[in-house]
């Protein structure tokens, strides 16, 4: 143990000219003095009184032994500056103290100055790289003025190291608070959340008041910035304006950040802008009693740029699962309409089974009644026509006035049986029931048998014949020409006037045959052309006039079935021409 008075405490002051500052009345930088010399207490003591750094004085946080020092550290373990000395209860007891301090205690931030009267116990070079110390100085060289510049640099460090683990620890809880956030998908609990979380990262273990507030439409529409969320005294003004809810100072202050985008500090509270691409902006309003300092504003500024992508991320779910929910209720709407309309397909559908149901047996019906027509008529038709032939011939000698009502009994007959003959045929067309019977027939005798009844039933007119250019022989159902033949004159009989000339013709172009029936009555129509051959359509030049309407439909249907065409050229008032089209041979 070296004796007290073997070293000066502290070197001459004779050239120092520190200045002496006024006395500060802020809270004290406490400074831990460790020696066992209770002399080097008294003088660092009275030394430091004069002293003050950033208008804050010095405190003199003495132990007389490196054990009485570690019972200090146990209950401050904030002190920033340590003046140790080496040689106490033991040689070494001032480095056994740093070892506990930096390895034990885990205290890095703590200032160590190492301060010996003996520099051969612990010689510099070692002990500056083999313990963790910050500074070395002899007794002998701190003067006053030496140590005051010693204890400012070693309480500089000390603050800086403070801060970047406040801001260590602050970016820590800003990325603890953000992935909780990230996690959220509602977005009122999210804005509970973001308030909550910002005070742990400003205030963490503190009470501030923390409060959240954003545009929202008012039940006549208009919007208006109300209080969304809120923690402390301000939890109970969520959902009230801010006109309302806040100081006149604090509204102005939302309303000012709301119009410039700019964040607000002053004092104790600060205003922040919450900003976001594409949905708006929330202004947080935080309160305490201590001011926000620099560090604290950035700090808030990264927490509210890192949190905005789950801001934006909430808001997309939210319209995401809005139009999820129009979706499934379009989907369901969608799928109503198709179960009803469905329902009314299937009820249509056993309408129409129902109605062809009708149909068919209305048909086999029309068929069996055609059939029995058919078998029942032609007997008596043929018996009245025989007769009246008989009449005829014999009325040409006894009583000629007869014939010209006996021709009127023929033209009737064969109207009839045509009128027969044209339903038979349709019903057979219409159920695939007709079969061509193909046969070489000399097309211009068969036009010649057709029209020579029309000559003798109807001499008022004038049939002008020129099929000189037919082929002599084609490949066709003779029967069924020879109905395609009695529909066209049939109608150009009763669509032309007495006196005019009904003309048949035909040729031959290729390898088809062509028959024409014209007439020089009423016309066609242009815009009934198109529907000349439906099925039981009559024209507007039709009125008047008895007839069905399937006549020109047979027509058209036997010449397809032979392969061929029908097509007809026609002026109102001029007269209509026919042009029959079929294939020679097969």
């Amino acid at each position: 143990m070296k004796a007290w008075d073997d070293e000066p405490l502290f070197g001459s002051d004779a050239d120092d000219t520190a200045a002496r500052l006024p006395r500060s009345r802020g809270e004290p930088w406490p400074i831990l003095v460790v020696d066992d010399d209770p002399q080097v207490h008294a003088m660092t003591s009275v030394l430091l009184r004069d002293f003050d750094y950033d208008g804050r004085p010095f405190e003199v946080v003495g132990a007389l032994s490196a054990a009485e020092a570690r019972t200090i550290l146990a209950e401050r373990p904030d002190l920033p500056v340590a003046l140790l000395d080496v040689v106490m209860e033991t040689e070494d007891a001032g480095l056994r103290l740093v070892r506990h301090i930096r390895d034990d205690l885990g205290n890095r931030r703590m200032r160590i100055i190492l301060r010996t009267g003996q520099p051969g116990q612990a010689p510099e070079r070692d002990v500056i790289v083999d313990y963790d110390i910050n500074d070395y100085k002899a007794k002998s060289e701190l003067t006053a003025q030496r140590l005051f510049t010693t204890l400012v640099s070693a309480l500089r460090a000390w603050r800086d190291i403070v801060t970047i683990e406040r801001n260590r620890l602050g970016l820590e809880r800003i990325l603890s608070a953000s992935a909780s956030l990230f996690e959220l998908r509602s977005m009122r609990a999210f804005v509970e959340t973001l308030v909550d979380q910002l005070s742990r990262v400003v205030d963490p273990g503190g009470d501030p008041a923390i409060l959240a507030c954003r545009r929202v439409e008012r039940g006549d529409g208009v919007p208006h910035m109300a209080v969304v969320a809120g923690i402390g005294r301000h939890s109970r003004i969520v959902g009230l304006p801010i006109a309302d809810a806040l100081s006149s100072v604090l509204s102005s202050e939302v309303e000012e950040a709301q119009q410039t985008n700019h964040n607000l500090y002053s004092g104790g509270h600060c205003v922040l802008v919450f900003r976001t691409r594409e949905h708006g902006k929330t202004i947080l309003v935080l309160e305490r009693e201590e001011p926000y300092t620099a560090d604290e504003h950035r700090l808030l500024e990264l927490f509210c740029n890192r949190v905005a992508i789950g801001f934006d991320n909430v808001c997309l779910y939210e319209e995401l699962i809005a139009l999820n929910r129009s979706l499934e209720q379009r989907v369901e709407t969608r799928t109503a309409e198709l179960a009803a309309n469905q329902r009314a397909l299937i009820q249509a559908k056993e309408r129409v089974e129902r109605a062809l149901e009708r149909e068919l047996s209305a048909k086999e019906n029309q068929s069996q009644f055609l059939s029995m027509v058919s078998h029942e008529f032609r007997t008596p038709l043929a018996i009245i026509d025989s007769a009246a032939q008989l009449l005829a011939l014999r009325a040409e000698q006894s009583g000629p006035d007869m014939l010209e009502r006996l021709s009127v009994i023929r033209g009737s007959v064969q109207r009839l049986t045509g009128l027969i003959d044209a339903h038979l045929t349709d019903e057979r067309l219409q159920s695939n029931a007709m079969i061509l019977e193909r046969s070489p027939t000399d097309l211009a005798i068969l036009i010649l048998t057709v029209a020579n009844p029309f000559q003798v039933a109807y001499p008022d007119r004038m049939f002008r014949v020129d099929l000189g250019g037919l082929p002599r022989q084609a490949e066709v159902d003779s029967h069924l020409i020879s109905v395609v033949l009695t529909n066209l004159i049939t109608n150009a009989v009763k669509y032309s006037g007495a006196g005019t000339a009904i003309t048949l013709c035909g040729h031959t172009d290729g390898g088809m045959a062509v028959i024409e029936v014209a007439d020089q009555g009423r016309g066609i129509p242009d815009v009934e052309i198109p529907r000349l051959f439906d099925r039981f359509f009559r024209g507007s030049c039709a009125v008047g006039v008895p007839g069905t309407g399937i006549g020109l439909h047979t027509v058209q249907q036997i010449v397809h079935l032979h392969g061929g065409a029908v097509t007809v050229d026609s002026r109102v008032g001029e007269g209509t021409r026919f042009r029959v089209i079929l294939p020679v041979s097969v």
